[in-house]
């Protein structure tokens, strides 16, 4: 059987999409991967797609061009993880394909195309089935031998293990460095024996990773369950590595420090005048409040989905300093800390989501 799945930004790829192919490909079936255009790219989807062993990769190209090409794909069934909704209800369109798509948020209920999601607290719409988060299964990939070796962070209840996840997106990346210099500066103030490093994918260039390590931020290219489950703390951005932290049990501050607001991207006609000078700050800034009044204030994924404040979250004008004095706020709380640890982890859910999305969107129980 022909599958295609269409994607679009980082984490989608490979969060979701990883699992998925990875089950499919067990299952006999050929794999047609399209990348869509997106304004959260990081850049590199085309690196990190062609470790996925797919049979055709595709994209990403422009937006007129991948609309054109949509109406020509010969498919079976069609997977959308990640991107607009309109590129696959075209493709299944002229293919005749049945279309299945798995998102943590529906916008609308669509006749005919099969509606899956995470958690049941995600669940918007009668049509939307809970399958579990496929970001839990991509987590479970057994780390190589290499990089349980490269990673070697023993835990010292006298020297926290810090972990700074920088992102998917070269910009922001780029933009962060010096920040988190500052910010290394001040825990080592607060925290002398911290240790701390940076967590790439492994398809991150080298040429960045000797930017950050030059920097002196440590950077490791490993797999982040493997970073994750040996590390003590987390310093991040709202994103799907906010799940990834969730499943692993990591306790960490979820970040949106207003000088960073230049780089938040903005989708559709919003996101081209968003890249104006002044008026696109203020759309941006407007943005952003949007969202986080929408989700009751919380920026970070578990606290949106769940309603609840789980993980610490620092938004507006936040500094190095701030930050700092967080981390050892928290990391001096025990009681407190391990607490965190375990709602995460009563929250995560079983793994196996790949394995039914895969029936469900193939409408078979196993290999073909």
């Amino acid at each position: 059987m022909r599958v295609t799945i269409l994607t679009n930004g980082p984490g989608e790829l490979w969060g979701w999409v990883r699992p998925v192919a990875s089950e499919l490909r067990e299952r006999g079936h050929s794999i047609s991967l399209w990348l869509l255009p997106c304004p959260f790219s990081s850049s590199h989807e085309r690196e990190a797609a062609s470790l996925l062993g797919v049979d055709k990769l595709q994209g990403p190209s422009s937006t007129s061009v991948t609309w054109q090409e949509a109406a020509h794909e010969k498919t079976d069934r069609i997977i959308q993880m990640g991107g607009d909704i309109s590129f696959g209800l075209r493709m299944s369109k002229f293919s005749k394909a049945p279309l299945t798509v798995y998102s943590y948020r529906h916008r609308k209920e669509i006749k005919g195309v099969k509606l899956l999601t995470a958690f049941q607290e995600q669940v918007n719409f009668p049509s939307v089935t809970a399958i579990g988060d496929l970001v839990k299964d991509s987590l479970e990939t057994a780390s190589t031998v290499s990089d349980v070796v490269r990673w070697n962070w023993k835990k010292d209840p006298a020297s926290p293990r810090i972990l700074f996840l920088p992102g998917s997106r070269p910009q922001i990346r780029s933009a962060v460095m010096n920040w988190l210099c500052e910010l290394r500066d001040n825990i080592k103030t607060l925290i002398p024996n911290a240790r701390i490093r940076s967590l790439f994918p492994q398809f991150m260039p080298e040429i960045e990773i000797k930017q950050w390590k030059k920097a002196g931020l440590n950077p490791v290219r490993a797999s982040a369950a493997l970073a994750m489950r040996n590390a003590d703390f987390a310093v991040t951005q709202p994103g799907t590595n906010n799940f990834e932290m969730m499943h692993c049990g990591l306790a960490g501050v979820v970040i949106a420090p207003e000088k960073f607001l230049d780089y938040m991207p903005v989708a559709g006609l919003a996101g081209f005048v968003a890249g104006l000078p002044v008026v696109g700050r203020i759309i941006r800034r407007k943005a952003l409040l949007r969202t986080v009044e929408k989700w009751n204030g919380y920026i970070s994924l578990p606290n949106r989905t769940f309603n609840k404040n789980i993980l610490p979250e620092m938004w507006g004008n936040v500094t190095p300093v701030m930050v700092a004095e967080k981390i050892k706020s928290e990391l001096d709380d025990d009681e407190h800390m391990t607490a965190i640890h375990d709602e995460l982890l009563s929250f995560s859910g079983e793994s196996g989501a790949a394995e039914r999305l895969c029936d469900i969107a193939t409408g078979t129980g196993g290999a073909v």
